[in-house]
């Protein structure tokens, strides 16, 4: 079976996949943007797009962390529960019945 024919049949699996690695991708990035400008600053348009994007995560996360977590640490706890996430909707896909081949 060839990649595309991999991707076209598990579809259902891939994309998922693809949006959480994304998202934890996009959760680095904010946190090393908010590492690199000051807290205040507005002018950084970049760090003002991670955060529209990865909010919602973020708010999440903040709903479920104890308050004693400072925020900056939430973002990290969102990429270590997206990573679980994806690690459990792996294991969940192959217990549906996804094959694993090596390739060829």
């Amino acid at each position: 079976m060839s990649a595309s024919d991999s991707f076209i049949e598990y579809w259902w699996f891939h994309l998922p996949n693809l949006l959480m690695a994304a998202m934890i991708y996009s959760l680095i990035g904010r946190y090393v943007l908010e590492l690199f400008f000051a807290k205040g600053n507005q002018d950084a348009v970049i760090l003002n797009v991670f955060r529209s994007i990865t909010d919602p995560v973020v708010k999440l996360v903040r709903w479920v962390t104890p308050a004693v977590v400072p925020g900056g640490v939430v973002v990290v706890f969102a990429v270590l529960w997206l990573f679980a996430l994806r690690m459990f909707w792996f294991v969940t896909a192959v217990v549906l019945g996804m094959r694993i081949g090596a390739g060829g």
